[in-house]
């Protein structure tokens, strides 16, 4: 596997990066797993590999987000009873606490979902996992909005 994207965020300029490269990624909602023990939010996704220079339709390859030090975790607008449907990943923001580093991570999605999370710090990692894979078309976005 050649031309894979391994990145660790522990700033808010990790996290701009970050939430770059993962617009556009598409998670199975049963694929989105909280670990309250290991105080760990893991989201196995197909993400848009927007750092290619020339993506024409792109590619889309298999990876893994992984986001430590989640004290308390809320969703909405995601309906968990069909784990295979899909969640589009819009961004990922970090809104600090009064006394840093801890704050609140907010991860959104197309159609009005959202996780916001009480993290004690800025905490993730995102591996891609698999082959890149051709893409059936590359997202658009509305430009008015």
């Amino acid at each position: 596997m050649t031309n894979t994207l391994k990145w660790q965020a522990v700033d808010a300029e990790d996290l701009v990066l970050l939430s770059s490269v993962l617009q556009d990624g598409i998670a199975p909602v049963g694929q989105i797993k909280f670990d309250s023990k290991a105080r760990t939010l893991t989201v196995m996704l197909n993400r848009f590999r927007w750092e290619l220079p020339d993506y024409g339709k792109g590619q889309r390859v298999a990876s893994i987000l992984r986001i430590d030090g989640v004290l308390d975790i809320k969703a909405k607008g995601i309906n968990r009873a069909n784990p295979e449907s899909l969640a589009v990943i819009l961004s990922l923001e970090f809104t600090p606490d009064d006394e840093p580093p801890g704050g609140v991570l907010s991860l959104t999605f197309a159609g009005g979902g959202e996780i916001r999370m009480q993290a004690e710090m800025i905490d993730m990692m995102l591996a891609d996992i698999g082959p890149a894979r051709s893409a059936r078309a590359r997202p658009a976005h509305d430009e008015a909005s």
